[in-house]
């Protein structure tokens, strides 16, 4: 085991390398290019036997390492923004047909307008197609949770597709102290590949006709069940990674908790601003102020009784999203959270804000949990960085 500094990105690269991945599906799109660069550089030099296919467009990427997929070969893929949502017909088609793949989604904007900076609404958006859904905060877990993803997506348990988000460019270009594992170790973590069936041409069946109304309700059931049980071997598998590759990380639950214990109000969040974050809840507790944070590292499965447990006692949650649920009143977080424990607890406010690359820093959350401790008037809020709050949004009318 070494540490090297390394970003996000190449973070990734090493974890499908380490995984021994046969088949990638790529097509470039900002952020996460520099994945599928790290990862031909790695084949051109030898050290890697993947094979790289380059296709014609993001669709064609998640259609191939489908294919590979299917044909029983570890495979991975990556993508962003529009690529996700050019990819969100074979998304479904993958969770559908119960194979596991695994996916990297470095977050962006999604247009029109034209925008490449962060935001988490392209991964939000797929909370709903059947993949168990990571999100990493530094770049440690995003090779973490990207070993794992083979691992519990290949649980005969499981048998479901796993996509890890990280923020674009905060994480993706971002370099940190890293902890890589040799090689032995993950091959030791990671058993050969298993899936609930393999399509062989030497032994072919009919695929695609139409499936009758009780044969699809039915399937769509068990991959609802098989999310919801994957919660438990989530964390088997994560107590095993703390054992045999990580012992400096905490994998055991879902989602992860900072002092929550004896905190009287709590903020609920994903993704790289948790660091941020922590160090507005230092400040805040300085001040006497008793305040925690969870930090959500599994939108799908949402852990309810995880989530319910954490945050029962509290006297008030403040859900921060970067992303968007038009016409909900808040962002895909605060819609779940909200959801999750309006009976047990009184009070429950959301703030939207870092849509598009918008810049939130410590300061800011300072004054937002602030704000929030003293009483929010509105249940949701838009939040403007102070300088950003200055500007006002033209149209093409008011140009004209």
């Amino acid at each position: 085991m070494i540490r090297k500094i390394i970003s996000g990105n190449e973070a990734v690269a090493l974890g499908v390398k380490l995984a021994r991945v046969g088949v990638t599906g790529i097509y470039p799109i900002t952020p996460q290019t520099t994945i599928i660069e790290k990862l031909a550089e790695m084949r051109a030099k030898g050290e890697i036997e993947t094979e790289i296919l380059r296709v014609e467009s993001e669709h064609s990427a998640m259609a191939a390492t489908f294919g590979a997929a299917l044909g029983g070969v570890r495979a991975f893929t990556a993508t962003a923004s529009q690529g996700l949502l050019y990819m969100h017909e074979m998304v479904w088609w993958v969770a559908g047909s119960r194979v596991p793949v695994v996916m990297v989604v470095g977050t962006r904007a999604v247009g029109a307008p034209w925008n490449i900076w962060n935001e988490h609404t392209d991964f939000t958006s797929e909370r709903d197609s059947g993949w168990i859904m990571a999100f990493a905060s530094n770049p440690q877990e995003a090779l973490d949770l990207t070993l794992q993803a083979f691992r519990i997506s290949e649980d005969e348990r499981v048998f479901l597709p796993m996509m890890v988000g990280m923020d674009g460019f905060i994480l993706s270009h971002t370099k940190t102290n890293v902890l890589i594992p040799d090689q032995d170790q993950v091959d030791d973590f990671l058993p050969p590949r298993r899936q609930p069936y393999v399509i062989d041409p030497e032994d072919p069946i009919g695929m695609g006709n139409i499936f009758p109304p009780e044969g699809y309700m039915r399937l769509r059931e068990s991959i609802d069940s098989a999310l919801r049980n994957s919660e438990d071997v989530i964390k088997e598998i994560g107590r095993e990674y703390n054992k045999k590759i990580n012992p400096l990380g905490d994998y055991s639950t879902l989602n992860v908790s900072y002092k929550l214990e004896d905190a009287d109000y709590a903020v609920v969040l994903m993704g790289a601003w948790a660091g941020d974050a922590m160090e507005a809840v230092d400040t805040l507790r300085e001040k006497g102020i008793k305040i925690g944070m969870l930090r959500i590292r599994y939108l799908r499965p949402w852990s309810e009784k995880e989530i319910r447990s954490a945050l029962k006692d509290k006297k008030a949650v403040l859900a921060l999203d970067r992303s968007t649920s038009f016409g909900r009143g808040g962002g895909p977080l605060y819609v779940e959270i909200k959801s999750t424990i309006s009976d047990v607890v009184p009070q429950i406010k959301g703030v939207v804000s870092g849509l598009g690359g918008v810049t939130v820093n410590k300061s800011d959350l300072v004054y937002i949990f602030n704000k929030f401790v003293e009483g929010l008037k509105d249940d949701v809020i838009w939040y403007y960085p102070k300088e950003v709050g200055k500007i006002e949004l033209r149209t093409p009318r008011d140009i004209e």
